[in-house]
């Protein structure tokens, strides 16, 4: 028992160690590269109609009023596993991944309510439009 401790502090040191080296020998990639957030989304069969009506008609004029960053890409695939693919720029980079709730988000969603009529019908518009998605899958891409 006592040998094995050892040789988990030994081993534990020695990883320590080499991280310090690894990271003082590593490059950061804070300033050379940009982040962005990868959405895919695929719509229930005979639901991307009325999903993309919602995006028309709410979400990009909540974006607009709240003067909120939009997508930088938005594509309606046509072929594939997927309905929808979304590119989002990440102003803060992976530090925009600690927001439960960022000043965009919650600047967007008072446009939103604003634009609804109210926060009560701005999120069953929003339920609506969950309802619709079948599955989604969301990527971080490194962009040098």
């Amino acid at each position: 028992m006592y040998k094995k401790i050892v040789i988990s502090v030994i081993t534990a040191s020695f990883l320590m160690a080499s991280n310090v080296s690894v990271a003082e020998d590593g490059k950061r990639y804070d300033k050379s590269v940009t982040w962005k957030n990868v959405v895919r989304v695929n719509y229930k069969p005979g639901k991307r109609d009325e999903a993309l009506k919602i995006i028309s008609d709410y979400y990009r004029p909540a974006t607009e009023k709240a003067k909120t960053p939009g997508p930088e890409v938005v594509m309606e695939l046509q072929t594939g596993d997927y309905d929808l693919l979304v590119v989002w720029h990440m102003e803060g980079g992976v530090n925009d991944l600690t927001w439960e709730k960022g000043p965009h988000g919650k600047a967007w969603r008072s446009a939103l309510n604003d634009i609804a009529g109210g926060e009560d019908k701005a999120q069953a518009i929003i339920e609506k439009y969950i309802s619709y998605v079948d599955n989604a899958d969301n990527d971080i891409a490194l962009v040098r």
